[in-house]
């Protein structure tokens, strides 16, 4: 009698598995939502920062501007979303997220139709204003929020695999502009790129973004009846300013994210790089064609590793990774070998991932649900506002040593301090904290 009750309750375990890994398959409405918003970020937040640069040198002809002049429009872009993040979670909860995102993407196709018919300088910091307020909800900051609120499992993979599909779009968009603008002007091209990005943009956001499944009566991603998934998705009340601002998973993320500003940056410097190292032109093109190519798959592998492993040990794996990509670089730079400086370049582009997929496996691990979203929004204001800077600074070290040498000692420097501060975050997490505090505070 008791083995024909066990081998009941097995065969009843896994029918109820069955059941449950059959719902899992059908529930394709999160990964519907990733395509969608992974959609909007690429051609909105992409056409309006990355590929903007292929339209700097003409649009500085005008507006009768210097280059140096018209990129200040990166920092005005930059600054803009750094005031604009801690209010996005607050508006993404409380105003229909698919009018926020039909609004934002109107208003970066608008700003784009404009732009060709600037003649002064200051409407090209104008329309910065905009744009810095609409793609402030294509960031990885809100993607993120959207993702961990969308999926209770393979959310890192999610938020790798929608940050892909940016790196696909700039992929085929590059040089596809290079052509138009060389065939038909790049006034005509810039008005082709603003109707691609009303053509895609628009009706996804239309479709597909909602804040929460439950807005539509759905489950996240993963989400199983009467299982710590569910525990963790239903306890999503907020928390104060002040428990995040005392906890120091808050402060440690923050000098995380900081610090990433820096090396993030680099792939926008291979072309100078190979100037002042006496390298080709071709090289410093072919080192940012091959972090590009390393993009595209490192994306939802970092994502992945980050779901498998735990964001913050498959972290020390990535940062390790990076800290081989800077002793190549020097290397190359010391022996001059082009092959080892692109090679480098790919590698060193996990750097990159990680201010977008990486950065946020890891605050959605350290703050957990409940403060996730004001916790990360808040460290990302602050890091982008050092961000701004970053370049320049980078810049001026390069200037100062007379060699790139010392801005990779300086990238490797930063790399090896965030390991630290990673393992340290992995022994603090918020919530672990809260009930330690808790505890105290019953036993006083």
């Amino acid at each position: 009698m008791i083995a024909l009750t066990k081998l009941y309750y097995q065969v009843e375990t896994k029918t109820m598995r069955g059941e449950l890994m059959s719902k899992q398959k059908r529930n394709v409405r999160p990964w519907i939502v990733m395509i969608c918003i992974g959609l909007i970020s690429a051609v909105c937040l992409g056409s309006s920062t990355v590929l903007m640069g292929s339209f700097l040198a003409p649009l500085s002809l005008s507006v009768h501007a210097e280059i140096s002049t018209i990129s200040y429009y990166y920092t005005i872009v930059v600054l803009v979303m750094a005031v604009m993040m801690p209010n996005i979670p607050r508006i993404l909860q409380q105003v229909n997220n698919r009018v926020v995102y039909a609004v934002a993407s109107v208003a970066v196709t608008v700003s784009l139709l404009l732009m060709p018919h600037f003649t002064s300088v200051w409407m090209f910091f104008l329309i910065a204003l905009v744009i810095g307020v609409a793609i402030s909800f294509m960031s990885f900051v809100p993607v993120g929020i959207l993702l961990d609120n969308w999926f209770a499992e393979k959310g890192g993979l999610a938020v790798g695999l929608c940050w892909a599909i940016t790196s696909v779009f700039q992929g085929i968009m590059s040089p596809v502009l290079s052509k138009l603008i060389s065939v038909y002007g790049w006034q005509q091209a810039l008005t082709i790129l603003a109707v691609i990005v009303a053509v895609i943009s628009i009706p996804c956001s239309l479709f597909g973004v909602d804040f929460t499944p439950s807005q539509e009566h759905r489950q996240p991603y993963g989400y199983v009846e009467g299982s710590q998934v569910e525990l963790e998705t239903t306890e999503t009340e907020s928390v104060s300013n002040h428990a995040i601002f005392k906890s120091p998973a808050f402060w440690l993320l923050l000098v995380i994210i900081v610090l990433l500003q820096f090396p993030a940056v680099l792939n926008q410097m291979f072309p100078t790089y190979a100037a002042t190292t006496h390298f080709s032109g071709a090289v410093g093109g072919f080192m940012v064609t091959a972090a590009m190519l390393f993009d595209i798959v490192l994306n939802p592998v970092i994502g992945w590793t980050c779901d498998k492993f735990g964001a913050e040990r498959a972290s020390l794996i990535w940062f390790s990774l990076a800290v081989v990509s800077y002793v190549l670089q020097i290397v190359a730079t010391k022996s001059h070998s082009a092959g080892l400086a692109i090679f480098g370049a790919g590698i060193n582009d996990v750097i990159y991932e990680y201010l977008g997929t990486g950065v946020t496996t890891i605050a959605s691990a350290a703050l957990g649900k409940r403060a996730f979203a004001k916790g990360f929004s808040y460290v990302s204001s602050i890091a982008f506002v050092i961000g701004a800077f970053a370049m320049p600074i980078n810049n001026l070290i390069a200037e100062k040593a007379g060699s790139f040498i010392a801005v990779y000692g300086f990238f490797l420097v930063i790399t090896l301090i965030i390991l630290l501060l990673i393992a340290l975050i992995a022994r603090n997490h918020f919530e672990e904290s809260q009930t330690k505090v808790s505890k105290r505070e019953a036993l006083s």
